[in-house]
């Protein structure tokens, strides 16, 4: 079960500002000495390294981690880090299109010249605030505050945080400042999340199954359509930026997630009812292997057809599948194969 379900206590809350209040004023101090691109590598082996580092924040390894906490380990836990993933993910996306900001200039990997692409420019979404850094705070932050009893745990997670934000500016995609954005506003929508959660998932459990689908499914068409028709552009123009990772299309993807694995979570809770702390540590195992591997055969095979559909209409309906399919596909297979009463 999740280790803790309360709010961060007085002192708990009084050290996350600290951290929070001396990170910000270190970097606006290196800010206004005009560091502000001053941590770029040009050493191939310093930027392969960091590279490395930086899927720590990459999507594919949140769906991971969610994955895994919901097959092992708590469903209710690993909701809650789906929606926090979720909500900081669209966030930024927004935030990214209303600020408009570049990537810096320090600009090596260009993308692939082309009579459509002369100059070789590489195909890209804004720069601020930094969505690898955010989304970092928003789900290992969130792993962290679930497991704070577990001081070296924190420290683990807090380590990591570090490297994917330095790693952002290392390898040249990210300027300070968009990483001091990532992370103030990645931080501040966490705290918000941890507090306001509690009371939306009891109100949202006291309605009706019928309910609680309809609710799902107006919320992550809004979210999606709100996106694409304010944003239609998003991310989807050239721009002589770095190591162009792809941030395009992050609203049909938070949406499709929102639709397919709510509606799962939901209907597994109804009718399958899968509980992994009834497992013992070989099914468990068992479970997650097997998991795992549906979860990247289908993810990467509706990844390998994407050209063929292309769209953002085709990456929401992808996610959608995805998100249903670990939630309710899965867990209904291994009660079958488990015989979980």
């Amino acid at each position: 079960m999740s280790e803790s379900n309360k709010n961060l206590s007085k002192k708990e809350l009084i050290t996350v500002s600290v951290i929070f209040v001396v990170v910000l004023v270190v970097g606006l101090i290196l800010l206004g000495l005009g560091f502000n691109e001053a941590f770029y590598s040009s050493s191939s082996t310093i930027r392969s390294i960091f590279k490395a580092i930086t899927y720590l924040g990459e999507p594919i390894v949140f769906i991971v981690m969610v994955a895994f906490f919901y097959l092992i380990y708590d469903k209710r836990f690993a909701k809650n880090l789906a929606l926090s993933l979720l909500f900081t993910t669209y966030l930024n996306e927004f935030f990214k299109n209303i600020f408009m900001d570049p990537r810096p200039a320090t600009n090596i990997d260009l993308g692939e010249v082309s009579p459509e692409n002369p100059a070789g420019l590489a195909w890209t979404s804004y720069g601020f605030p930094s969505g690898h850094t955010q989304n970092a705070i928003g789900t290992w932050g969130y792993i962290g505050y679930n497991f704070r009893k577990r001081l070296y745990i924190v420290i683990i997670l807090g380590i990591i945080i570090f490297l994917v934000a330095i790693s952002r500016m290392i390898i040249g995609v990210h300027d300070l400042q968009d990483v001091i954005g990532g992370f103030s506003i990645g931080l501040v929508v966490l705290l918000f999340f941890m507090y306001l959660e509690p009371y939306g998932t009891k109100q949202f459990n006291a309605l009706n199954l019928p309910i609680k689908l309809i609710v799902i499914v107006v919320a992550s068409i809004v979210l999606f359509l709100l996106g694409i028709f304010l944003f239609p552009t998003s991310g989807t123009v050239l721009l002589p930026v770095p190591d162009a990772f792809n941030d395009s299309g992050q609203f049909s993807q938070v949406g499709g997630i929102f639709l397919g694995f709510g509606i799962a979570y939901v209907l597994e809770n109804e009718y399958v009812k899968y509980e992994p702390s009834k497992l013992d540590l070989k099914w468990k195992i068992i479970n997650l292997a097997i998991g795992m591997v549906i979860l990247f055969v289908v993810y990467f095979g509706l990844e390998a057809i994407k050209g063929v559909f292309d769209s953002v209409f085709y990456r929401f309906a992808r996610y959608a599948i995805i998100g249903f399919i670990l939630g309710y596909v899965v867990p209904l297979l291994f009660v079958k194969l488990n015989k979980i009463p």
